[in-house]
């Protein structure tokens, strides 16, 4: 079982005498238990990978003039007693967090299950929706939450949900949490909509996306629809009031376009478009800076180059007379203007192979993530050829082409090391390769790295997992979206 501790607030009285430098007490559970030194890799350490469950972070928390006086002693050792009612932040040696997180006084912060949720948010939840996300994006995120009811709620719904899957609570009062908290988000963005200055707020969209993700990971099927239209039209407005500028330059809005994306493409890829139909299927595009230039996005995991061509990928695979093709590919021919088409796609994938982070990606994470990343992509960049072949073109699972895409795929994984957070990032790509390849040695691959996912509270794993067995046990030869669709199942791989 994963118990999470919340460090108490430290509020010792100053002396008279310099205090000497005090143990780093950030490492993990079992290095602090060992009282050896640790590496702080997330979300293992080293000492920690042949057993990666027992490794934990505390969420540690001290008081801002706590810091100042660790930062100073030398200058001014003499201290006047520290008054009680001083405000948090979160201890920059075990925080993702760059800077100051002021848990200012708000009666949605009144109390101590609302602040823990908030806490565990911003050290656990952010990190594995967003692994290679810059930190500023969290940061201004639960800042401006603070600020935001109908935001924050959606955070701690967020929070309250993924700590229930990592503790393996499925009581009815786990449900019970989040369901209030979803409740309260909900209400506050019915309100927020009414309101003409706050519907175009960048905050607002970002509720209606957090709530969406949430249900997504939760596996609620009918109401993530809802929550992802309701964001396509805020961000459209949000956009909208911001025409004067050809892309957006504000690191917490960019992220939020980019989120918007993923979820978008990833929703169009199942069959399930939420666009406005008046504008171009990537009508978001224009406004992420470098688009059309290489490299790999630091929220999606793969080359913003891939949007467009993943967004037709979508339209061809959903076109009436492919998916009638897709279930008696015997009775029909698909058009010559279709096959040329999807041949140019091809080419145009396998052009943007290759792509490796930019530059602020690198400066904001290890080597060893960045690497990762490279990877990603080319899972993306081969799932993507692999649904073209399956998905457009019909080519049967035995053949030459499909089976070098599942290969490429499965490479491209093993290159990611089975721990790292990117793979939080591929799990289309791992669903897709899973479900065509007949290798049980595959097979086990894909499983145990989703299981490693799963283990981090990523309940859109739990359910990929689930509809994986599912698939293998039906034998059908459709590709897996058509027969998910005959089956009336919908799966986001987000």
């Amino acid at each position: 079982m994963v118990v999470f501790e919340v460090g108490q607030q430290s509020l010792a009285l100053g002396n008279q005498f310099p205090r000497p430098p005090q143990r780093r007490r950030d490492g993990c559970s079992e290095c602090r238990r060992k009282k050896v030194k640790c590496d702080l890799r997330r979300p293992v350490c080293s000492r920690c990978t042949r057993f990666p469950k027992e490794c934990r972070y505390g969420l540690n928390f001290i008081s801002e003039r706590q810091r100042s006086r660790r930062q100073d002693t030398a200058e001014q050792p003499l201290r006047s007693p520290i008054k009680p009612n001083v405000r948090l932040c979160v201890d920059e040696s075990s925080s993702i967090l760059p800077r100051q997180l002021h848990l200012n006084p708000s009666p949605f912060l009144s109390t101590e299950e609302s602040l823990f949720f908030l806490r565990l948010f911003a050290t656990e939840t952010a990190p594995r929706l967003f692994p290679a996300a810059p930190s500023i994006f969290v940061h201004q995120l639960v800042n401006r939450a603070l600020e935001t009811p109908h935001l924050l709620h959606a955070l701690l719904a967020s929070a309250s949900s993924h700590h229930g899957r990592l503790v393996g609570d499925t009581a009815a009062r786990s449900r019970t949490t989040t369901l209030k908290f979803t409740n309260f988000a909900v209400s506050g963005l019915r309100t927020a909509l009414s309101t003409p200055e706050e519907m175009p707020k960048a905050e607002t969209t970002m509720t209606a996306l957090t709530l969406c993700t949430n249900d997504i990971c939760n596996g609620n099927r009918d109401i993530w629809r809802a929550h992802l239209s309701g964001a396509t039209r805020l961000l459209a407005a949000f956009l909208d009031r911001h025409t004067e500028a050809p892309s957006v330059a504000d690191p917490f809005d960019l992220c939020l376009v980019k989120w918007f994306a993923t979820l978008d493409i990833m929703a169009n890829l199942t069959g399930i478009s939420a666009s406005p139909t008046d504008r171009d299927p990537c009508w978001y595009l224009d406004r992420i800076p470098g688009a059309r230039v290489g490299y790999v996005d630091d929220i999606s995991g793969y080359s913003p180059e891939l949007i467009p061509m993943l967004a037709q990928l979508a339209q061809m695979a959903n076109r009436q007379d492919v998916c009638m093709a897709a279930k008696h590919s015997a009775q029909f021919t698909l058009p010559q203007q279709l096959l040329e088409e999807a041949r140019e796609l091809e080419c145009r994938i396998r052009s943007i192979t290759d792509r490796s982070v930019s530059n602020s990606t690198s400066k904001n994470h290890d080597s060893a993530l960045t690497v990762d990343l490279r990877h990603t992509h080319r899972a993306f960049v081969h799932a993507s050829l692999l649904h073209l072949h399956r998905r457009v073109q019909l080519l049967p699972r035995d053949h030459s082409q499909v089976k070098e895409d599942i290969t490429n795929i499965v490479n491209a994984v093993v290159n990611i090391d089975p721990l790292s957070p990117a793979n939080i990032l591929i799990l289309w790509p791992m669903f897709s390769a899973g479900c065509e390849t007949s290798f049980v040695s595959e097979r086990d691959l894909i499983q145990n790295r989703m299981a490693n996912m799963q283990s981090l509270g990523m309940g859109n794993y739990t359910r990929a997992r689930d509809m994986l067995r599912l698939f293998w046990s039906s034998g059908s030869l459709l590709p897996w979206d058509v027969y998910f669709a005959e089956q009336g199942i919908q799966l986001v791989l987000f």
